[in-house]
């Protein structure tokens, strides 16, 4: 048996979203691109910020309207081998309108970066904004996290790895928001995903949010486009129940009418309640 029964065409349709949507995602790339590129003409936004010192390790970062505001991090999705920050500011003027700073991380990508790698960038990404907090004008202890497909996982894998050094540096992640995510990598090593990434038995135990739950602690949103796959899905719902289970704030919810590609362009579905 490959995985849950799927044949390997059947697999690798349910973990390729654009399946979904006829194979072209370019429509929706072009609109990343097109969209933050406009908002960044138009907004305040402190570009390429390094967290690290490499070219790739860095951040833009969008100030909200007040200080002392809570601030918004969002991991990019991809499959963990495409897109960067630069495509990923189509929701900052909904979050900066929403009384956030907002911030897009960039991170090394695959194959030039494992997966376990780029949560550490995520980390460092995240530990450097805690260091900048006074000077950048937000509130290192007003914290959400988001993240979109990979993203997702990268965001998931940050908390369940890195909680407590956060908490050391006086960040507080108070909401966790994932959206269309990836929390089993089996099924990922068994595609033609996993030809750059080529993940280990080892790097699949111990990089699948399923098997690494977060320490309890923020309120976590799990959302899925109602047009995603069924597998999608299933992770999603599979990924809320066990957060439930051990103990953690967490909702589910199916983003009506949309797809893998266009739910990262709604408003709606990154914007918290009050902090």
């Amino acid at each position: 048996m490959l995985y849950r029964g799927f044949s390997q065409d059947e697999l690798e349709q349910e973990y390729s979203p654009r399946s979904m949507i006829g194979g072209d995602l370019t429509p929706y790339v072009d609109s990343y691109a097109a969209l933050s590129a406009q908002h960044r003409s138009r907004m305040e936004v402190k570009e390429n910020l390094a967290y690290g010192d490499s070219p790739t390790q860095v951040l833009d970062f969008f100030p909200a309207q007040q200080a002392d505001a809570p601030l918004h991090i969002f991991i990019h999705g991809g499959y963990w081998q495409a897109l960067s920050q630069r495509d990923s500011a189509m929701m900052a003027p909904a979050v900066v309108e929403n009384g956030q700073a907002f911030a897009t991380l960039n991170y090394t990508l695959a194959p030039h970066a494992r997966i376990g790698d780029m949560i550490g960038e995520c980390r460092d990404a995240l530990l450097w904004l805690a260091s900048q907090a006074e000077a950048l004008g937000f509130n290192p202890s007003r914290i959400t996290l988001s993240g979109h497909s990979a993203g997702a996982q990268l965001a998931t894998m940050v908390m369940a790895t890195s909680a407590s050094a956060l908490a050391r540096a006086g960040m507080r992640v108070r909401d966790v928001i994932l959206i269309s995510g990836v929390y089993d990598l089996e099924p990922i090593s068994l595609t033609p995903v996993n030809d750059p990434l080529q993940l280990t038995p080892v790097e699949v135990h111990d990089l699948s949010p399923i098997l690494h739950l977060p320490t309890p602690g923020p309120r976590y949103r799990v959302t899925v486009a109602e047009r995603d796959t069924p597998e999608f899905i299933r992770q999603s719902r599979d990924y809320v129940e066990l957060l439930r289970k051990g103990g953690h704030s967490v909702s589910f919810d199916l983003q009506k009418g949309m797809q893998h590609f266009d739910v990262i362009m709604h408003p709606g579905t990154f914007l918290t309640a009050p902090q």
